[in-house]
């Protein structure tokens, strides 16, 4: 399936506890098809450079066929002209092949160049979604760790519920400490 700067900037995210800031990934998915419209745009720029490039060979193809038809008229002429006409048409013809052959060798290069062109999108593309994926495991990473530090806060408070009211020496206390560490966590990661 093939993605366009459209799918990337309508792209959804399920909401979940303690997920993506919003503002965030909109900000880098409009980042990302800005880029993605500036290599569209390049891409077709390149394409039809090539094909005016195209145009102008035939034109010049047929520039070479009329050369050569009228090189086949000046030989039916008579025999004075004949040689002055032979003589003119292999000027005119060398002149045309020579123009011709640049032609051909500039097509080629710019060719080249076109293919150079596009073997530097492919990389770009390729280190772009390396960098992207990279980022998405780092956040990963992260929900796991804060995940497993849910999970350890949770069992704290639970042995601490097992235990009798009269062994709880300050439960309110216990609960302020643990909602002020959590905010503490939450300043660093926003900080980081």
């Amino acid at each position: 399936m093939e993605i366009t700067p459209l799918d990337i900037r309508k792209q959804e995210f399920k909401k979940s506890f303690n997920g993506f800031d919003k503002h965030e990934v909109e900000t880098f998915l409009s980042m990302i098809a800005e880029q993605m419209e500036e290599v569209l745009r390049e891409n077709n720029s390149y394409r039809d450079q090539m094909e005016s490039l195209h145009n102008e060979l035939e034109r010049y193809k047929s520039l070479e066929r009329t050369l050569q038809d009228t090189l086949t008229s000046a030989q039916r002429s008579t025999s004075d002209l004949k040689s002055n006409s032979v003589k003119e048409a292999e000027i005119i013809k060398r002149n045309a092949m020579l123009e011709a052959e640049n032609i051909v060798q500039s097509a080629k290069n710019e060719v080249i160049h076109l293919r150079n062109d596009i073997k530097t999108l492919i990389t770009l593309k390729n280190n772009f979604i390396s960098r992207f994926k990279g980022i998405i495991d780092s956040y990963i990473k992260m929900l796991d760790q804060e995940t497993n530090e849910h999970k350890i806060e949770v069992n704290e408070i639970n042995q601490i519920l097992k235990e009798p009211p009269e062994n709880i020496m300050n439960l309110g206390a216990l609960f302020n400490h643990i909602k002020k560490e959590e905010e503490k966590d939450g300043e660093n990661k926003r900080n980081n």
